[in-house]
């Protein structure tokens, strides 16, 4: 009987002994380029950039990712925000951080063809410019646009973006091209700028 009570002892307890198995959640660590937020803050620029800020613009505490970082205040409790980010190299590809800004308004990706042709080509101190304006769609429950400038130079890619409600943000839009067009790069080199319709991209995303 003691041997019984033993045997059955031991086999409950290896019934008991069971291997947990855990998902642990896999962590991102893709940065995220345009808006200030993300694992791993870039190494600085070499050569950095200077901008002249507008009036009206309020300065808001940098961050890891961001080297510029502004607020405007509208009506109702609205506000526009206001980021400057800078990545060695392209940055993970123009198309890439565009379709991610037209992500963050629910409008679809683009083909890279597509995505050139909506796109507005500048050049400021020298560099090549691309502007980006997105928005929700009409009806959309929290409208929201964004209006983005890249720059490109030799070694970095350069990101502005200004996000608010529709309204507020086209108040803003004159304001956005005069910071914009105040960036002075302190060294440009050759850039490696893709033509229309050719939008780099090696962002997994």
């Amino acid at each position: 009987m003691t041997l019984l009570v033993a045997v059955a002892f031991m086999l409950a307890a290896c019934h008991e002994e069971k291997v947990s198995v855990y998902r642990i959640p896999k962590e991102d660590n893709q940065v995220s380029m345009e808006n200030g937020s993300g694992n791993l803050a870039p190494p600085p620029p070499a050569n950095p950039a200077t901008w002249t800020k507008p009036d009206g613009w309020e300065e808001k505490p940098l961050s890891e990712m961001r080297l510029g970082s502004f607020g405007i205040k509208g009506t109702n409790g609205e506000s526009v925000d206001v980021s400057v980010t800078s990545f060695p190299g392209d940055a993970g590809g123009l198309e890439s951080n565009v379709n991610r800004w037209r992500e963050q308004v629910h409008q679809p990706a683009l083909e890279a063809e597509r995505l050139a042709d909506g796109l507005q080509r500048e050049t400021v101190d020298g560099v090549p410019t691309v502007l980006v304006d997105v928005q929700t769609a009409p009806g959309a429950e929290k409208p929201s646009r964004i209006l983005g400038a890249v720059f490109r130079t030799d070694d970095r890619t350069w990101f502005v973006k200004l996000t608010g409600p529709p309204d507020l943000v086209e108040s803003q839009k004159e304001s956005f091209m005069q910071f914009v067009k105040s960036f002075h790069f302190s060294s440009k080199g050759e850039t490696t700028e893709n033509p229309p319709g050719k939008v780099k991209s090696t962002n997994d995303r």
